[in-house]
């Protein structure tokens, strides 16, 4: 019988708790490092089975895959962190490490560079799709680099591993170029419905929408109330894709807006919720009210 290899969840908040779980229920053992992080992160994760070393040594000594699945702004601080603990470590084995956050093509690749070759194989990854848990394992993990084939033994053991190719990077603009559309829509949507009331249009637009474009409306009334949950670290994401566009000669000001708008959100009392704790019977006129009072800070 095959040994799988033991798998490292750095961290395990909303996308890695679920990433977690459907690991273990795949009989992966999985473990994290819980040191320092929040009361909702640890909750998360114990919920899951996961286990905590309590420190990155006991971790690393643990561990033959370390997914990296956190906000965008901390991706290069942790890959920093983990690569100074094993090198003032006495391990020596080589740990697959992939990078699943929302980083632009030049970060991963910048990320891969300050890891140590001695120590770590590097794979560029990127998630798309909602937690795995949700999914039902059809979440996708888009992977690329010279290593992605160690992702394999991941491959339909509760997500499903697409090995894009042998370019670091790759994976990362995967992730971009599909969030710039769906979470760069959400914030058109969010600014949209939000002028519209400030511009006393509300009721109008909306009629006008069910008569011509039905699917907008169910899409504004699906996501505008629920994007402050998220949008403290889609701001970073926001900037990251904008970063992207940049590099391949195309405008980032769309995105730069984005970024805009996600803090816009982050500002509304609905940013103080949790998944858990989401009032759903908000309207999408209470939402949007709350964006306008935001707007006026």
């Amino acid at each position: 019988m095959k040994i799988l290899p033991n798998i490292g969840i750095l961290m395990p908040g909303d996308m890695g708790h679920g990433c977690g779980k459907v690991l273990l229920d795949n009989n992966f053992k999985v473990f994290t490092c819980l040191s320092k992080r929040s009361e909702r992160t640890k909750m998360l994760s114990q919920k899951s089975g996961i286990t905590d070393t309590d420190n990155i040594q006991n971790l690393l000594n643990e561990v033959d895959i370390i997914l990296s699945i956190l906000p965008p702004e901390f991706a290069i601080t942790q890959a920093k962190f983990v690569n100074d603990a094993i090198i003032k470590s006495n391990i020596s084995k080589v740990i697959t490490y992939v990078d699943c956050n929302a980083i632009s093509p030049k970060t991963s690749i910048k990320i891969g560079r300050l890891l140590s070759p001695k120590n770590f194989n590097f794979v560029d990854g990127g998630i798309i799709g909602l937690n795995p848990i949700i999914e039902n394992g059809k979440t996708r993990l888009y992977v690329s680099g010279k290593h992605a084939d160690k992702l394999k033994v991941l491959d339909g053991k509760g997500i499903v591993v697409k090995n894009i190719g042998h370019e670091i990077g790759k994976a990362s603009a995967m992730k971009m170029v599909y969030a710039s559309a769906t979470k760069g829509t959400f914030a058109l949507h969010a600014a949209v419905i939000t002028a519209s009331r400030k511009l006393n249009l509300f009721e109008e637009y909306v009629d006008e929408l069910k008569y011509s474009k039905p699917n907008i409306l169910e899409a504004m009334e699906k996501m505008v109330p629920k994007i402050p949950l998220d949008a403290d670290r889609w701001k970073a994401e926001m900037r990251e894709i904008a970063n992207t566009y940049k590099e391949i000669n195309i405008t980032p000001k769309f995105h730069q807006g984005a970024e805009d708008i996600m803090e816009l959100a982050n500002k509304t009392p609905i940013a103080r919720e949790t998944r858990q704790s989401f009032d759903s019977s908000r309207t999408l006129l209470d939402s949007v009210n709350m964006y306008v009072e935001a707007s006026k800070k």
